[in-house]
């Protein structure tokens, strides 16, 4: 019960903290980027923008709070004596990282911005904020789910068939396996 109240805690914050765009001042690496990588602040939220709009980093919300749960099971598992103070010491440290969060954003910005260039991404902006956009990020996931799950059906009917086959033409040279 602790552990969802810590994910929905922390979830609340990254969605309070995630509002604003980052700026280049505020979201510096320690590691400052190649020359070739100094993208102009509009490039980089139009980035931002189609990152958004496809849904592109849902997923990487759920990092924080599942680190903080493995790290909180580590640590009781080592003194489960000192249960709720490792829980309060590991809800105080995931609190203290949220805006690091940021520097996830950043890169995801810098990945997209690499491969598109503002005008592009600007264009996709545009068509995945329209409808026929809209209804392909909602179906995205189910298409690819049931693309894979074609895929590996395939491969196993094809696996069957191939040792058929293979089996076929050995005993056709004589061969008994």
């Amino acid at each position: 019960m602790r552990r969802a109240a810590l994910a929905f805690f922390l979830a609340a914050a990254c969605a309070a903290w995630a509002v604003p765009m980052p700026t280049m001042a505020q979201d510096a690496a320690p590691q400052q980027p190649a020359a070739e990588e100094n993208f102009t602040d509009s490039h980089l939220r139009a980035a931002a923008r189609v990152i958004e709009l496809v849904g592109g980093d849902v997923t990487f919300d759920e990092i924080l709070p599942r680190v903080a749960g493995q790290t909180q099971i580590v640590f009781t598992r080592t003194n489960p004596a000192l249960t709720r103070e490792i829980e309060e010491a590991v809800q105080t440290a995931a609190i203290s990282m949220v805006p690091r969060r940021l520097e996830l954003a950043r890169t995801l910005q810098m990945i997209w911005a690499r491969r598109f260039s503002e005008e592009e991404l600007d264009s996709l902006a545009e068509f995945f904020s329209g409808p026929l956009g809209t209804k392909y990020v909602e179906m995205f996931p189910i298409v690819s789910a049931l693309s894979l799950g074609a895929a590996k059906q395939w491969e196993q009917i094809l696996s069957a068939d191939m040792v058929t086959l293979t089996r076929d033409n050995l005993a056709a040279k004589g061969h008994t396996l």
